[in-house]
Protein backbone atom coordinates (compact mmCIF):
# COMPACT_ATOMS: atom_id res chain seq x y z
CA UNK A 1 0.00 0.00 0.00
CA UNK A 2 0.88 4.16 -0.79
CA UNK A 3 0.59 6.65 1.18
CA UNK A 4 1.52 9.79 -0.12
CA UNK A 5 -0.50 13.48 -0.28
CA UNK A 6 0.13 13.51 -3.82
CA UNK A 7 -1.95 11.74 -6.78
CA UNK A 8 0.85 11.90 -9.31
CA UNK A 9 3.60 10.70 -6.59
CA UNK A 10 1.26 7.51 -6.13
CA UNK A 11 1.20 6.88 -9.73
CA UNK A 12 4.68 7.25 -10.67
CA UNK A 13 5.60 4.42 -7.44
CA UNK A 14 2.74 2.52 -8.30
CA UNK A 15 4.53 2.03 -11.72
CA UNK A 16 7.71 1.76 -10.19
CA UNK A 17 6.87 -1.22 -7.37
CA UNK A 18 5.06 -3.07 -10.06
CA UNK A 19 8.13 -3.30 -12.36
CA UNK A 20 9.95 -5.25 -9.83
CA UNK A 21 8.96 -9.22 -10.09
CA UNK A 22 6.43 -10.32 -7.10
CA UNK A 23 5.05 -6.58 -6.36
CA UNK A 24 1.63 -5.29 -6.79
CA UNK A 25 0.08 -2.19 -5.28
CA UNK A 26 -3.20 -3.29 -3.42
CA UNK A 27 -4.41 0.40 -2.36
CA UNK A 28 -3.44 3.70 -2.12
CA UNK A 29 -4.72 6.77 0.32
CA UNK A 30 -4.13 10.31 0.02
CA UNK A 31 -4.83 10.83 3.72
CA UNK A 32 -4.61 9.12 7.12
CA UNK A 33 -8.44 8.48 7.48
CA UNK A 34 -8.38 6.56 3.94
CA UNK A 35 -4.44 4.70 4.70
CA UNK A 36 -6.07 3.54 8.25
CA UNK A 37 -9.98 2.52 6.42
CA UNK A 38 -7.71 0.43 3.83
CA UNK A 39 -5.51 -1.52 6.58
CA UNK A 40 -8.53 -2.57 8.46
CA UNK A 41 -9.76 -3.82 5.02
CA UNK A 42 -7.49 -5.64 3.37
CA UNK A 43 -4.17 -7.68 3.89
CA UNK A 44 -1.45 -5.24 3.09
CA UNK A 45 2.34 -6.93 3.52
CA UNK A 46 4.65 -3.78 2.58
CA UNK A 47 2.96 -0.03 3.29
CA UNK A 48 5.08 2.61 1.79
CA UNK A 49 4.73 6.14 3.86
CA UNK A 50 5.19 9.53 3.23
CA UNK A 51 5.49 11.42 6.50
CA UNK A 52 3.86 14.87 5.19
CA UNK A 53 0.02 13.95 5.07
CA UNK A 54 -3.12 16.96 5.29
CA UNK A 55 -4.46 16.79 8.97
CA UNK A 56 -2.13 14.35 10.64
CA UNK A 57 1.70 14.21 10.93
CA UNK A 58 2.93 11.04 9.27
CA UNK A 59 5.00 9.83 12.42
CA UNK A 60 0.93 9.96 13.85
CA UNK A 61 -0.13 7.93 11.22
CA UNK A 62 2.68 5.53 11.76
CA UNK A 63 1.93 4.80 15.23
CA UNK A 64 -1.65 3.80 14.23
CA UNK A 65 -0.54 1.69 11.48
CA UNK A 66 1.74 -0.53 13.34
CA UNK A 67 -1.46 -1.02 15.45
CA UNK A 68 -3.94 -1.94 12.88
CA UNK A 69 -1.05 -3.85 10.91
CA UNK A 70 1.48 -4.74 13.57
CA UNK A 71 2.96 -7.33 11.23
CA UNK A 72 3.40 -5.37 8.18
CA UNK A 73 6.70 -3.80 7.23
CA UNK A 74 6.93 -0.19 6.66
CA UNK A 75 9.26 2.10 4.34
CA UNK A 76 9.08 5.56 4.99
CA UNK A 77 9.45 7.29 1.71
CA UNK A 78 9.74 11.38 2.17
CA UNK A 79 10.91 14.90 1.56
CA UNK A 80 10.50 15.97 4.92
CA UNK A 81 13.02 13.78 6.33
CA UNK A 82 14.85 15.28 9.84
CA UNK A 83 16.09 14.07 13.12
CA UNK A 84 12.95 14.17 15.07
CA UNK A 85 11.86 12.16 12.08
CA UNK A 86 14.52 9.87 12.10
CA UNK A 87 14.27 9.01 15.69
CA UNK A 88 10.31 8.36 15.22
CA UNK A 89 10.91 5.78 13.15
CA UNK A 90 13.09 3.87 14.79
CA UNK A 91 11.44 3.83 17.69
CA UNK A 92 8.25 2.77 15.71
CA UNK A 93 10.65 0.41 14.31
CA UNK A 94 10.42 0.87 10.85
CA UNK A 95 12.71 -0.86 8.35
CA UNK A 96 13.43 1.50 5.39
CA UNK A 97 13.68 4.83 5.51
CA UNK A 98 14.41 6.80 2.16
CA UNK A 99 14.28 10.34 0.95
CA UNK A 100 12.30 11.42 -2.11
CA UNK A 101 15.55 12.99 -3.05
CA UNK A 102 17.03 9.58 -3.26
CA UNK A 103 17.72 7.64 -6.64
CA UNK A 104 15.17 5.46 -7.73
CA UNK A 105 18.03 2.66 -7.36
CA UNK A 106 17.91 3.50 -4.20
CA UNK A 107 14.30 2.99 -3.67
CA UNK A 108 14.26 -0.11 -5.39
CA UNK A 109 17.06 -1.50 -3.33
CA UNK A 110 14.80 -0.92 0.08
CA UNK A 111 11.70 -1.55 -1.21
CA UNK A 112 13.36 -5.22 -1.65
CA UNK A 113 15.44 -5.37 1.60
CA UNK A 114 12.23 -4.47 3.52
CA UNK A 115 10.37 -7.02 1.63
CA UNK A 116 12.63 -9.75 3.13
CA UNK A 117 12.57 -8.23 6.58
CA UNK A 118 15.96 -6.31 6.12
CA UNK A 119 16.90 -3.02 6.96
CA UNK A 120 17.65 -0.43 4.70
CA UNK A 121 18.33 3.50 5.24
CA UNK A 122 18.87 6.05 2.09
CA UNK A 123 21.86 8.52 2.49
CA UNK A 124 20.28 10.87 4.49
CA UNK A 125 18.51 8.86 6.77
CA UNK A 126 22.24 7.30 7.16
CA UNK A 127 23.89 10.33 8.00
CA UNK A 128 20.89 11.25 10.68
CA UNK A 129 21.44 8.27 12.81
CA UNK A 130 24.99 9.05 12.75
CA UNK A 131 24.00 12.67 13.83
CA UNK A 132 21.71 11.07 16.56
CA UNK A 133 23.63 8.58 17.78
CA UNK A 134 26.82 11.37 18.43
CA UNK A 135 23.76 13.50 20.29
CA UNK A 136 22.70 10.94 22.29
CA UNK A 137 23.98 9.46 25.88
CA UNK A 138 24.65 6.33 24.32
CA UNK A 139 27.50 3.84 26.01
CA UNK A 140 30.59 3.22 23.36
CA UNK A 141 29.89 -0.45 21.95
CA UNK A 142 33.68 -1.00 22.91
CA UNK A 143 33.21 -0.51 26.44
CA UNK A 144 30.17 -3.13 26.49
CA UNK A 145 30.90 -6.95 25.77
CA UNK A 146 27.42 -8.43 24.38
CA UNK A 147 27.22 -12.34 23.94
CA UNK A 148 26.29 -13.22 20.44
CA UNK A 149 22.73 -13.85 21.51
CA UNK A 150 22.64 -11.04 23.44
CA UNK A 151 23.70 -8.71 19.76
CA UNK A 152 21.18 -11.28 18.10
CA UNK A 153 18.37 -10.06 20.18
CA UNK A 154 19.17 -6.35 20.27
CA UNK A 155 19.63 -6.32 16.64
CA UNK A 156 15.66 -7.77 16.22
CA UNK A 157 14.97 -5.68 18.87
CA UNK A 158 15.98 -2.50 16.76
CA UNK A 159 13.78 -3.30 14.15
CA UNK A 160 10.46 -2.89 16.92
CA UNK A 161 10.07 -6.43 17.06
CA UNK A 162 8.17 -7.94 20.20
CA UNK A 163 9.85 -10.88 22.72
CA UNK A 164 7.12 -13.08 21.04
CA UNK A 165 8.25 -12.19 17.83
CA UNK A 166 11.86 -12.64 18.54
CA UNK A 167 11.26 -16.10 19.93
CA UNK A 168 9.43 -17.21 17.01
CA UNK A 169 12.18 -15.52 14.70
CA UNK A 170 15.09 -17.08 16.73
CA UNK A 171 13.61 -20.74 17.89
CA UNK A 172 13.72 -19.33 20.93
CA UNK A 173 11.04 -19.08 24.21
CA UNK A 174 9.53 -16.07 25.17
CA UNK A 175 11.09 -16.11 28.62
CA UNK A 176 14.70 -16.53 27.26
CA UNK A 177 13.98 -13.73 24.87
CA UNK A 178 12.85 -11.42 28.11
CA UNK A 179 15.75 -12.43 30.28
CA UNK A 180 17.95 -11.42 26.92
CA UNK A 181 16.27 -8.55 26.73
CA UNK A 182 16.78 -7.83 30.58
CA UNK A 183 20.39 -8.22 30.61
CA UNK A 184 20.30 -5.50 27.29
CA UNK A 185 19.25 -3.42 29.02
CA UNK A 186 21.63 -3.67 32.08
CA UNK A 187 24.46 -4.12 30.60
CA UNK A 188 23.66 -1.08 28.07
CA UNK A 189 21.31 1.27 31.03
CA UNK A 190 19.25 1.82 28.09
CA UNK A 191 15.27 1.03 28.20
CA UNK A 192 13.70 2.79 25.17
CA UNK A 193 13.35 1.14 21.68
CA UNK A 194 14.90 3.85 19.98
CA UNK A 195 18.16 4.05 22.12
CA UNK A 196 18.85 0.60 22.11
CA UNK A 197 18.60 0.84 17.82
CA UNK A 198 20.99 3.96 17.96
CA UNK A 199 23.12 1.51 20.04
CA UNK A 200 22.76 -1.13 17.69
CA UNK A 201 23.73 0.85 14.42
CA UNK A 202 26.40 2.40 16.68
CA UNK A 203 27.40 -0.71 17.34
CA UNK A 204 27.28 -1.93 13.41
CA UNK A 205 24.76 -4.05 13.65
CA UNK A 206 22.81 -1.69 11.52
CA UNK A 207 23.85 1.01 9.68
CA UNK A 208 23.18 2.90 6.37
CA UNK A 209 21.70 0.92 3.18
CA UNK A 210 22.66 -2.32 4.84
CA UNK A 211 21.36 -5.47 6.62
CA UNK A 212 20.96 -6.17 10.05
CA UNK A 213 23.53 -8.42 10.88
CA UNK A 214 21.44 -10.89 12.92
Amino acid sequence: MIVDDHAAIIGMMTQVVESLPGFKVVGSALDSDSALALCRSMPVDIIILDLVLPGVSGLALLNDLTVVKPNARILIFTGNLNPAAMKGALAAGVLGVVEKMASLEIFRAALQSVAIGQIYYGPLAGDLIKGLVSRNPVPQPGTIELTKREKTVLCHVAQGMSSKEIAERLGLSVHTVINHRSNLMKKTGLRRVAQLSLFAAQSGLIGETSSPSC
